[in-house]
């Protein structure tokens, strides 16, 4: 793939341009765990393209839990904020990549279901948040990762066309979406959606396990 050809791009955070999902499968069985529950097998399936309000009231609703929506909230990102502020990495060659987009003219993106204090405080313990131009977040949008609503209003910000754009992805469902409403795809590997992996090259225009491959 030549990223000359295309005037904006657009990351994923977790799994795709952040080495967070360990994290988030500790602080899963952590939570459960408080509760005495076992993590249950498919919760991460369950949640994964969720936003935090929503992926917080289904854990509610689903497990029957007296906790309101906000103190699971509260909780979720009291377990996870220390790491992703000091120690949660990027993906390999992210760092590099991003400086390489913006150094050939594309416009830079993130669209994801996280956190926007999360997402702030991994992109500037990083380094990187001064590269991205504009962030979208599935909440503003109202329609998680199965619809493509997230990377049309991130690449609306960035004023950039999705047949011009690429939409990086770690997830099965965030690939679909973003290949129905006619962006480029690419798969990026994590070990978290490896069951999806063969699916997943099947539907992206290009799949890599690091983003030197980019390069």
């Amino acid at each position: 793939m030549n990223i000359k050809n295309f005037d904006g791009i657009i990351f994923d955070l977790d799994g795709t341009f952040i080495d967070s999902m360990d994290v988030w499968h500790e602080v899963d069985v952590e939570f459960f765990k408080r509760r005495g529950i076992p993590l249950p097998t498919d919760y991460k399936e369950k949640i994964k393209t969720m936003h935090f309000n929503t992926a917080a009231q289904y854990t509610k609703k689903e497990y029957g839990l007296p906790d309101s929506v906000d103190s699971i909230i509260s909780e979720w990102r009291e377990l996870c904020m220390e790491q992703y502020k000091t120690t949660v990495p990027l993906k390999d060659g992210a760092g590099e990549f991003i400086a390489f987009c913006k150094k050939n003219g594309l416009k830079t993106a993130y669209a994801t279901a996280s956190d926007d204090d999360l997402c702030k405080a991994v992109l500037e313990h990083n380094g990187v948040l001064h590269l991205f131009d504009s962030k979208t977040y599935v909440h503003e949008v109202g329609k998680d990762k199965t619809h493509p609503d997230v990377y049309i209003s991130a690449a609306e910000k960035i004023g950039v066309a999705p047949s011009k754009c690429i939409v990086v992805e770690d997830i099965l469902a965030g690939l679909k979406s973003a290949k129905s409403a006619g962006f480029t795809a690419i798969a990026m590997f994590d070990k978290s959606s490896h069951g999806d992996w063969d699916e997943m090259c099947k539907i992206a225009d290009v799949n890599i396990k690091s983003f030197a491959e980019l390069m």
